[in-house]
C-alpha cells in the first residue's frame, strides 16, 4: 500500500439509486482497508431497510442534511455531525433537505464494488439524478439478489418520517 492523495475532482462518478457518487479510495487503494465515497443527492434519496454482515459505515455530512435510521433509533444529521454504523445493526437513510453532500466511509473495503457494479458511470458536473420513485417488486427482488454476494440484506422499504 502506498500513501495516497486524492484530489478534489479525482474519482470516478456513478449515478446510483438517485445520487451522484464519487470514488474517493477504493480497496484497491487501501489495500482492502476502507473505501470512502462523496456523495451527493437531492430530498428522498436514500437507501432502504438494511443490514450488513461485513461492513461498518460512517456517514460524515458536510453540507445539508440526512435522515438516519438505526435500529429503531431515528435521527437528524446535520452538516458537521458524523453518524457510525456498526455491521449488523438494521439502518436507513435519506436526505432531508433540498440537497446534501455526505462522505461514507465503509470499513473495511469491498462493499464499494457494489456501487461501481450496479450504478451507471455519470459527468460529475452533470445535473444530479432524480429521486427514483417506489421501485416495482422486480427491481427490489433484483437489488435483494445482488446485495447478497456483499453479505448485506434488504430488511424492509425506506423508513417513513
Amino acid at each position: 500500500m502506498t500513501t495516497q492523495h486524492v484530489r478534489a475532482a479525482a474519482g470516478d462518478t456513478y449515478d446510483h439509486l438517485g445520487l451522484r457518487l464519487r470514488m474517493r479510495l477504493t480497496g484497491q487503494e487501501t489495500a482492502g482497508g476502507l473505501a470512502l465515497i462523496e456523495h451527493v443527492g437531492r430530498r428522498g434519496a436514500g437507501s432502504p431497510l438494511h443490514r450488513h454482515t461485513r461492513e461498518a459505515e460512517t456517514f460524515i455530512v458536510l453540507d445539508g442534511e440526512l435522515d438516519g435510521w438505526s435500529d429503531e433509533d431515528r435521527t437528524l444529521v446535520s452538516a458537521g455531525d458524523t453518524l457510525y454504523l456498526p455491521s449488523g445493526s438494521e439502518h436507513a437513510y435519506r436526505v432531508r433537505s433540498a440537497t446534501a453532500r455526505f462522505l461514507l466511509l465503509i470499513t473495511p473495503a469491498g462493499f464499494e464494488q457494489f456501487f461501481i457494479n450496479d450504478g451507471v458511470p455519470s459527468d460529475p458536473d452533470a445535473e444530479l439524478p432524480s429521486v427514483p420513485g417506489p421501485p416495482p417488486p422486480e427491481a427490489v427482488e433484483r437489488l435483494a439478489q445482488i446485495l447478497t454476494d456483499y453479505g448485506v440484506f434488504i430488511t424492509g422499504p425506506p423508513p417513513t418520517p
